[in-house]
């Protein structure tokens, strides 16, 4: 109610950005009540052209497009070499641990079940939140507790990305997974769930990494031993990593807006 007030009564000539798949978090499950409530929004912008597509089937609204989010490749490459050098191989994953939206619980069952743990490669995992016990627990109790560890939320996870054998994401679902640019960034490879949304718009399967056939832990686990088995794969999606982010830079990224703002403007 408070938006619709905003929307209709003080906003006029706006841009309303949707940067989760989860559209109910954005707009109302009813077209009418969502149609009242953008009708004065000049564009919509989602942040990949999947949500695009998703919000253009359920509610055809006028004035949609997407624009992916920038990469500051600068400011990544300089945190990515202040180097807190690990003296052992591992993999990364992260994010929040307040909701199980990441699925590390998933992630631990297929690590534990690959050969990475006999072959000396542990999984470190960042970020912390209210399930962090439980996954340390989930550890534990299946015997992979000197093998996974948890470093908490750290101020430069930059550093570890460029340092991992390879990143690995395991969400329920996404928005635009920054975290996979922001690694690919550090010429660090990846393998992620092709879940909705955002993984098929950033990975080029088998050149900047692995796509995972969404929620199939047997083909996670798989994409895990091919990573390491496979060193003719892995080099390449190494070698290739950086530069298939180039498309997101800031300067690319800017330049779409600087041209929406300038077609908006000749418009009003």
């Amino acid at each position: 109610f408070q938006e619709l007030l905003l929307n209709n009564f003080i906003f006029y000539n706006y841009i309303q950005t949707i940067h989760s798949s989860k559209l109910e978090t954005y707009i109302p499950k009813n077209t009418f009540l969502a149609k009242l409530l953008y009708q004065n929004c000049t564009s919509m912008i989602a942040v990949c052209n999947e949500i695009k597509q998703k919000i253009q089937t359920q509610y055809a609204f006028k004035n949609l497009n997407f624009i992916y989010n920038p990469i500051d490749f600068e400011k990544i490459n300089t945190l990515a070499n202040q180097n807190d050098i690990l003296n052992y191989n591992y993999i990364v994953a992260a994010g929040s641990m307040n909701q199980n939206i990441k699925q590390f619980d998933v992630l631990i069952e297929c690590y534990s079940k690959s050969i990475l743990p006999k072959n000396d490669i542990k999984l470190l995992i960042l970020g912390d939140g209210f399930l962090k016990n439980k996954w340390i627990k989930l550890s534990e109790d299946i015997g992979m507790s000197e093998m996974i560890v948890f470093l908490g939320n750290v101020k430069n996870p930059f550093q570890y990305f460029k340092n991992a054998q390879f990143f690995v994401l395991s969400s329920k679902y996404e928005g635009f997974p920054m975290v996979l640019l922001e690694t690919l960034t550090t010429g660090t490879p990846v393998v992620s769930y092709n879940c909705e949304s955002g993984p098929a718009e950033i990975i080029k399967n088998n050149e900047n990494g692995i796509l995972v056939e969404n929620q199939n832990p047997s083909s996670l686990t798989n994409a895990l031993n091919e990573m390491v088995t496979n060193k003719e794969l892995y080099l390449h999606c190494k070698q290739n990593a950086k530069a298939s982010v180039e498309p997101f830079s800031i300067d690319k990224i800017g330049s779409q807006w600087l041209e929406l703002f300038k077609q908006l403007k000749n418009e009003c």
